[in-house]
């Protein structure tokens, strides 16, 4: 495996007017994502009340532009790992707001003037993984309720089947295939999206490494998980 040379980084409480707020950057500085959560809140519009559950609103906004339908799809991504790891019984007709922000994204040095990548043409995969770690960071600084913390990780094929762990824009063409897996903390699945052509070993084998990635290793390698725990921890001491 190829492992990220520039691990993540989390900065929390990084806006005022929301119950909880981080930025995510990725590994390699694929991305920066921030986020505001606000919850519980009251649901705009009496309808949209669930008698028994929270309602998730997720909404992405991209690093410059509208967001268009990558974004969205973005957004479900997002909410579809959060409905499975928070408890939305917890407050019953009330809403779980969710904001995020592409704040910053990597130069491709190959098109004319560096351009950003991230363009409509462009994977959405790293966005996602950034945008799934900042949700669930911003959910535990507000104080939402969750059965399981999740981490998402971006997985690349190589043509020659090697691993690449958040593989930038010019790696990322030459892999034949591109994966985000999100991890919980029992190391069971919650989220596969991929992108690209690969058989089941491929597969198999990027999960084994997004495992290993999202919970660490028994010879002492630290987990993503192990990186969102203890950010938390020092604002609670603090």
């Amino acid at each position: 495996m190829d492992a990220a040379k520039q691990p993540p980084d989390i900065d929390l409480r990084v806006l005022r007017n929301a119950d909880g707020s981080a930025r995510y950057t990725a590994p390699n500085g694929l991305n920066s994502v921030s986020v505001g959560v606000n919850y519980p809140v009251e649901v705009p519009y009496r309808s949209d009340e669930i008698p028994e559950s929270t309602l998730i609103e997720v909404n992405l906004r991209p690093v410059n532009g509208t967001a268009m339908v990558k974004e969205r799809h973005v957004e479900h991504l997002v909410k579809r790992t959060l409905q499975t790891i928070t408890r939305l019984e917890a407050a019953p007709r009330m809403m779980l707001q969710v904001t995020l922000q592409v704040t910053g994204t990597e130069i491709d040095e190959t098109l004319p003037g560096g351009m950003k990548e991230g363009g409509q043409d462009e994977t959405y995969l790293p966005v996602l993984a950034s945008a799934i770690n900042a949700a669930v960071v911003g959910c535990l600084n507000a104080g939402v309720q969750m059965r399981q913390v999740a981490a998402a990780v971006l997985i690349g094929i190589g043509r020659d089947g090697t691993c690449l762990v958040s593989p930038r824009v010019q790696e990322r063409k030459s892999c034949r295939s591109l994966h985000v897996f999100a991890v919980d903390g029992t190391g069971g699945v919650i989220l596969i999206e991929s992108e690209g052509a690969f058989k089941m070993t491929d597969l198999s084998r990027g999960l084994e490494w997004a495992r290993l990635l999202v919970l660490g290793s028994d010879t002492g390698d630290t987990g993503l998980l192990s990186l969102l725990r203890r950010k938390i921890e020092e604002i609670a001491e603090g």
